[in-house]
């Protein structure tokens, strides 16, 4: 397993709340807790990468949706997409796209192709611990969509799985269902 987060604090405590017990410490604190305040379950490496930083939101940063649409109108702006406007003085969605298609390129040349092309090499998982709108833009890019057509929602907290159909790192997948449990 290979584990990545953002470098905000609020993604660092989402991974930390899994609890998910790595071997080492996370990258953010000074140490490991012991062992018997902390269970080892998982060997994977917690890498901290800028490229799944939640959007940057530039002028409209802090602003909610609302907040925008009265700005723009009284820019004499037309309704805002993020999916297809970005934020001035932020990203656009073509930035976005870039910076996670290079990172999923990362994921499959790194972890997976070799899983699914008969090699011995064990299938390695990868857990993306981040932000609503990045999450959501990561998986209508791992699916190869762009993100004009994006209707998925990702509740706070929520967890999405993202695979490969029949087998094949050339057959990008969400799957639907499943669940997730974390002992209280």
């Amino acid at each position: 397993m290979r584990d990545y987060v953002s470098p905000r604090k609020r993604a660092q405590r989402t991974l930390e709340l899994l609890q998910i017990g790595c071997k080492e410490r996370l990258p953010w604190q000074e140490r490991r807790n012991p062992e018997h305040e902390e269970p080892i379950r998982t060997d994977a490496p917690i890498d901290v990468t800028d490229a799944i930083c939640e959007w940057d939101y530039g002028e409209y940063e802090g602003l909610t949706s609302a907040e925008i649409k009265v700005l723009r109108e009284k820019n004499g702006q037309g309704p805002w997409d993020i999916w297809r406007d970005g934020c001035p003085g932020g990203e656009s969605p073509e930035d976005v796209c870039r910076r996670l298609d290079a990172f999923i390129a990362n994921i499959r040349e790194t972890h997976h192709k070799n899983s699914f092309s008969g090699s011995n090499d064990p299938k390695v998982d990868v857990l993306v611990v981040a932000h609503g709108h990045i999450l959501r833009a990561f998986a209508m890019r791992w699916i190869g969509k762009p993100l004009t057509e994006t209707a998925l929602i990702l509740e706070a907290g929520g967890v999405g799985t993202l695979s490969y159909e029949h087998h094949s790192v050339h057959e990008p997948a969400i799957i639907l269902g499943g669940g997730f449990v974390v002992e209280d």
